[in-house]
């Protein structure tokens, strides 16, 4: 019993024993614990809270929205800090733009800070060197234009400014050349629009300068037809006749684009009109286009020109014969001024202004002429009478009656004269013109494909030229065979 007694107190002190050592362990245990715990929710707790102060990433950067045109500034559109940061942003930037007065009373405005993308930076600093290159180009070529006189530049810009390297002269070359670049497109494209004259024995003793608006033609624009010319009446005649005394040029008041096709249409064999000129040729002055007659390459005393601008011979006023523009209607006011025109070309005038300048009324010029014709020929038939009345030896032989009674006014000779060589000269132009129809007909069929240039077909310059020859000895067999036909049936 006792045995069993100590036994049992035995294990009854040891589980005490082991008790007594295991509460300190589990309290150290359960402290741990708590402090665990409560590391744990303060660790949840800052992640908490760091999740709700942090904003959801979004892919659209403020480079993406500043491209699409979207102001990343805009306080309505501001979604990072709640509605309520977005209100808070918006009475700051409300209260930054509030006016505030000035010590001396005057209104100021704070500037607002905008915000400047990563691209935006490029591009100013792109501009910046733009500016400053562009600049200092411009700078380098203003100096550059102060340089002294060069060889190749024209001589009245030379007389103007002398060489030499002070402020004024500098200043004077840089003017002259920078305004030399503006009167580059006021000028014509040439300084000299014609060629040299021919030497004197073909060379016409004057040089007729006539427009084509309103002067030999006439264009209208009708819904139904479109564009139509009209050709004045008489016009080939006026040319044809005319360009047995004056080298015709033809100097339109319209581009080259325009007139081009109507020129060649009056004369398609150029026998009358000798060159053609267009608006190009014009000078740019005063804000309207004019016709210089001293661009031609002709002694501007010898030229007269026919227009019904007055601002086409603004610059030479006396060698013009103004007209008014002619609208369509039927008259014959070129054919009246064809024999002013020849009386002027048969007498070697050395100057046409003082004769022009002659008449009172310009627009006139056919009426005044003619009084003065009708005086001149009523004073030569007087002279004539008296001639044949005071000869009394020949005139009882009866030789001075006839032989004054007989002569005629230097005048009319002179158009009989021309009368001719227009009939003659008009016979020759038949003649080109049929030759030229037969030729056509001849090389109608005449071809070259590209298989022929690429196959190497063509033949050589010379081998052109005695097909042409041949070609030609046809063409005149050919008309003179017709000829013959047309005389045997008249």
């Amino acid at each position: 019993m006792l045995s069993n007694f100590f036994k049992t107190s035995t294990i009854t002190s040891n589980v005490l024993f082991a008790s007594k050592a295991i509460v300190p362990k589990l309290q150290s245990l359960q402290a741990s614990n708590k402090r665990l715990i409560s590391t744990r929710n303060s660790i949840l707790l800052q992640k908490k809270q760091g999740k709700s102060s942090e904003q959801p990433q979004s892919i659209l950067t403020d480079d993406l929205l500043t491209k699409a045109g979207i102001d990343i500034d805009d306080p309505s559109l501001s979604t990072k800090n709640g509605p309520q940061s977005s209100f808070s942003e918006t009475n700051d930037k409300n209260a930054d733009n509030q006016q505030q007065s000035g010590a001396d009373g005057t209104q100021t405005k704070k500037s607002k800070k905008s915000r400047k993308t990563t691209t935006e930076i490029k591009r100013e600093r792109y501009a910046n060197w733009f500016y400053i290159f562009s600049f200092s180009a411009i700078g380098g070529y203003g100096l550059y234009m102060t340089r002294d006189w060069e060889d190749n530049e024209p001589q009245e810009l030379k007389d103007k400014v002398a060489n030499g390297y002070t402020a004024s002269l500098m200043y004077g070359r840089f003017k002259a050349r920078f305004n030399s670049i503006f009167t580059y497109f006021q000028e014509p494209p040439f300084p000299d629009l014609l060629p040299p004259p021919p030497p004197p024995p073909y060379q016409r003793p004057l040089t007729l300068v006539l427009s084509l608006e309103d002067l030999l033609v006439h264009s209208e624009w009708t819904q139904k037809n479109g564009w139509r010319t009209a050709k004045r009446p008489g016009v080939d005649y006026f040319l044809g006749y005319l360009s047995q005394y004056y080298e015709i040029v033809l100097f339109s008041s319209n581009y080259m684009m325009y007139s081009e096709k109507i020129a060649e249409k009056l004369d398609p064999l150029h026998a009358f009109i000798s060159y053609n000129l267009y608006k190009e040729h014009c000078v740019y002055k005063d804000h309207v286009h004019i016709k210089d007659l001293s661009k031609l390459n002709r002694d501007v005393n010898k030229v007269i020109m026919i227009d019904t601008n007055p601002d086409s011979y603004k610059l030479q006023p006396e060698n013009a014969i103004p007209m008014k523009p002619w609208e369509g209607e039927n008259d014959d006011k070129l054919i009246q001024l064809i024999p002013f025109l020849e009386y002027l070309a048969t007498q070697q005038v050395s100057d046409v202004k003082p004769i022009l300048n002659s008449f009172k009324d310009k627009y006139n010029i056919p009426l005044e002429f003619h009084d003065r014709v009708n005086k001149l020929r009523t004073k030569f038939v007087e002279e004539q009478e008296k001639k044949a009345q005071g000869n009394w030896a020949l005139r009882l032989l009866g030789v001075a009656t006839t032989s004054y009674n007989n002569s005629k006014f230097p005048l009319d000779l002179i158009r009989e004269e021309g009368e001719k060589n227009y009939i003659r000269f008009m016979k020759l132009i038949e003649e080109e013109k049929e030759k030229m129809r037969i030729q056509q007909e001849k090389m109608s069929g005449q071809t070259f494909t590209l298989k022929d240039y690429v196959e190497g077909n063509i033949p050589t310059p010379e081998q052109q030229m005695e097909q042409q020859a041949k070609l030609q000895k046809e063409v005149d067999e050919i008309y003179e065979q017709r000829k013959r036909e047309r005389t045997e049936t008249n």
